[in-house]
């Protein structure tokens, strides 16, 4: 049973404390949707570039962020926390957020090549940032199922 409970705080399968009493927490949900809106409406090609079904909004709004942060907030940046390298800390992020966000950009790069894919490296950090602050992949996978969720009205809304 010790070792159930060690894997699921490596993983962050854990219910965060308080997590919508972080001031922070909640300043980041409130400005990652903005920007994501935002980000969205700069994005759009033209009055017809968006065609979502709804099986592509509920994965972009609730698998990939379910699927992407178990993976990499979840296994690879838990993984790397209990390492004597992923828990040096850079510019007040930790290496193992630095290292999981470039890959998560990377594999964004993979099946995109504009510039939005390259936009996913700064609320990586940020999803990586809360997965440290409350070792917990909960907090990410809010921010990043609603940062999607923005996405979709700024492409509705701007095209």
């Amino acid at each position: 049973m010790a070792s159930d409970t060690t894997a699921k705080h490596e993983l962050g399968l854990v219910m965060p404390h308080r997590l919508f009493r972080d001031r922070q927490f909640v300043l980041a949900l409130l400005a990652g949707c903005g920007i994501s809106l935002l980000v969205a409406a700069l994005s759009v090609a033209g009055p017809s570039a968006v065609s979502l079904t709804p099986v592509q909004a509920v994965s972009l709004v609730l698998w990939y962020p379910v699927l992407e942060e178990l993976l990499f907030r979840g296994a690879l940046q838990g993984y790397l926390t209990t390492t004597a390298v992923g828990r040096r800390v850079l510019a007040g992020l930790s290496l193992s957020n630095l290292v999981t966000t470039a890959l998560f950009t990377l594999l964004h790069l993979v099946y995109r090549s504009d510039v939005l894919a390259w936009l996913v490296f700064f609320p990586g950090l940020v999803f990586g940032y809360f997965r440290d602050r409350h070792g917990s992949i909960v907090g990410p996978m809010i921010l990043h199922a609603a940062y999607n969720a923005c996405l979709i009205p700024g492409w509705y809304l701007f095209s």
